[in-house]
């Protein structure tokens, strides 16, 4: 009996990793951005960039990320959840080979434009493994996937010490190429294959797993909310692009009129202001920038690894943490991450004009704190939000809506960052986002719904007009 368990885990396991290898790739692409700049900075480059050219490389990719959005969810539905995955690859797998012959900076930025399509590939991953896992470990197994993500951006920084970035992009693309080929041994989950008509893989599925003696609630549960709240959110956004008949009617588009539409529409848009302007995705991006600009003379590439480390762990904090409130989450991230930047600039602004300044370690050390806070709250808690605060009748279209600005935001401060460091400075730049870190703070505890636990009715109330639920304590 404990041989069988084990085996059926293990290729749960199998499954999971081989499908969660895109997220690696993911991963790489987070971090590969610091080192390009880094490297083509160098006086032996072949291309030399301006800082407005350098800022379209850095965050072209993540304006396309709605776009690939729209072809994943359509793909997903239509094709499966693995099948889907090996499709993206194929854009993931061409823009890694157009960078790595790359000679120009328009080669350059068509590289990472092609890599904006697979740069949301994470719906589809969340999706497969929500759909396959037993209900009682969905969270954990869900947890691979961020989790890939930051070993990714690991692999990503230690390639970067060794290896120059056309080779780094030319191993990404191999692995793209294998992984792809590997897929082929992973089933598609048998939830989408009956709903498919193809019962009979379903059920060589069911028995390659030994699902066949587990109760089907113990698995592939279409309650993703009450289970996971991530895997829900990216489900949901996915399901957004398909049009349905539904949407044609009158009566459906007035239902995006009602307070508890409109009103948790500027409840999560009001939550991703707060969180892109907190920096933390410039910082995932810009590490190397963010470092020069603090005058640190550590090596960029171990202190980009050790920020790499720091996601990791947060990572597998946020996953320890599950039973905390989200509210409770958001206040200690933010506090916390807000304590962390205003240690940088104190620094900074003690020290400054210092040749050598003592105590470089308290910048290297707030920075990884402030990486490791973010995974805690404010970076996942506003794509896990949206997808709990909607009425099921618009909450794929209200997902893709919110996602996609949240997409908008993100890109908009990665491309304005260095002519904000430019025209302010690097000690008022980081102000603002310890001020933003600070309003996640007032966020959680004045306007932010409590989420966790909670079904989706009772969640819904929380919206609906004062006079409805005065009787019902929302914390």
């Amino acid at each position: 009996m404990k041989n069988g368990k084990l085996q059926h885990h293990l290729k749960f396991i199998f499954c999971f990793t081989l499908v969660c290898v895109i997220q690696c790739l993911v991963g790489c692409l987070y971090s590969y951005s610091s080192t390009l700049l880094m490297q083509l900075r160098e006086p032996s480059s072949t291309i030399h960039l301006s800082i407005e050219e350098e800022s379209w490389i850095t965050s072209v990719s993540i304006l396309i990320c709605p776009i690939g959005l729209l072809m994943i969810g359509i793909l997903t539905d239509k094709f499966g959840r693995r099948k889907t995955i090996q499709i993206i690859y194929i854009p993931m797998a061409l823009g890694w080979l157009i960078i790595t012959f790359s000679q120009s900076y328009t080669t350059l930025l068509i590289g990472k434009i092609i890599l904006g399509i697979p740069f949301g590939v994470s719906t589809c991953t969340f999706l497969y493994i929500s759909e396959l896992s037993p209900t009682n470990l969905r969270s954990l197994y869900i947890t691979l996937v961020p989790l890939a993500v930051g070993l990714g951006m690991i692999a990503e920084n230690i390639l970067a010490m060794y290896c120059r970035w056309q080779t780094i992009s030319g191993i990404i693309f191999a692995v793209s190429v294998i992984n792809c080929l590997t897929l082929f041994m992973v089933p598609e989950p048998p939830m989408w294959l009956r709903a498919r008509g193809r019962v009979t893989e379903a059920d060589e599925v069911d028995r390659w797993l030994n699902l066949g003696h587990m109760p089907k609630a113990s698995y592939a549960s279409a309650d993703v909310v009450e289970q996971s709240a991530v895997a829900t959110e990216m489900d949901d956004s996915m399901h957004a692009t398909p049009a349905t008949p539904t949407a044609l009617s009158s009566s459906y588009w007035s239902l995006f009129l009602q307070r508890n539409v409109w009103l948790p529409t500027i409840v999560t848009l009001t939550f991703f202001v707060c969180q892109q302007f907190s920096g933390v995705y410039v910082l995932l991006f810009y590490s190397t920038d963010v470092l020069r600009g603090c005058k640190m003379q550590w090596d960029s590439n171990t202190v980009s690894l050790f920020l790499s480390l720091a996601r990791v762990i947060g990572v597998l904090g946020f996953a320890a943490m599950h039973r905390f409130g989200r509210r409770t989450l958001v206040m200690i991230s933010g506090g916390c991450m807000a304590i962390s930047l205003l240690t940088v600039v104190v620094y900074m602004r003690v020290f400054a004009g210092v040749q050598d300044p003592p105590f470089e370690m308290l910048i290297i050390i707030s920075f990884v704190m402030y990486m490791f806070f973010a995974l805690l709250g404010i970076l996942p808690m506003p794509w896990i939000l949206c997808g709990e605060v909607f009425p099921m009748a618009v909450k794929g279209a209200m997902n893709g809506v919110v996602q996609t600005c949240g997409y908008v935001m993100w890109f908009l401060i990665c491309k304005i960052y260095p002519s904000l460091i430019l025209n302010l400075g690097v000690e008022v730049v980081w102000s603002i986002f310890a001020f933003f870190c600070i309003l996640n703070v007032l966020f959680a505890i004045f306007i932010m719904p409590e989420t966790k636990g909670k079904p989706l009715d009772e969640i819904l109330l929380y919206f609906k007009p004062q006079e409805k639920i005065k009787k019902i304590d929302f914390p």
